[in-house]
């Protein structure tokens, strides 16, 4: 695991993509490519305007609370047999960045056991130029990422910095 430093993630908290907040529009920019949803908000947000994710990320909490109950069957009814990764609040996993592009590839949902939030950056990494990475930002809206060279080469800026701030956990 890469232990994520709180200067790194004071830098995540600005979005690497464009912030919106009209679920309608997210659906238009998302049209014509793959679609990565991370968070259980976003990923029900992009249901709610018929764009069924290619790959789903969620970990039935929204905002650190235990998501309702109705939002949870919606996944689980959506995306029955979800993928299993560990990833612990505050860190993102290395198997994660490792496996995020057959993920991508086979599509369908990833259920995370701890904290999803800092997935994106596997999944930016994983995906490939054109596909398009949509994750939530609390009481903000939704950021969405066209992922590009220069996307990944940001990211993998952010976590060289974090593997060099922080300390490896495995």
């Amino acid at each position: 695991m890469v232990d994520i430093p709180e200067k790194i993630k004071e830098k995540l908290r600005i979005p690497v993509g464009s912030l919106e907040t009209d679920p309608v529009r997210i659906k238009k920019m998302c049209a014509g490519s793959r679609v990565i949803a991370v968070g259980d908000i976003c990923v029900l947000e992009m249901l709610k305007v018929c764009v069924i994710p290619h790959l789903a990320v969620f970990d039935f909490v929204s905002k650190r609370q235990p998501l309702d109950s109705s939002l949870r069957k919606e996944l689980e009814r959506q995306f029955p047999n979800p993928v299993r990764y560990k990833n612990p609040k505050g860190t993102l996993s290395e198997k994660l960045i490792n496996d995020a592009p057959a993920l991508i590839e086979r599509g369908g949902a990833v259920l995370i056991d701890g904290e999803e939030d800092l997935t994106t950056l596997a999944f930016i990494l994983g995906a490939k130029d054109g596909d398009t990475v949509v994750y939530g930002q609390p009481d903000k809206g939704m950021v969405v990422v066209k992922v590009d060279k220069k996307i990944k080469d940001k990211v993998r800026k952010l976590i060289s910095a974090a593997r060099a701030l922080g300390h490896e956990i495995e």
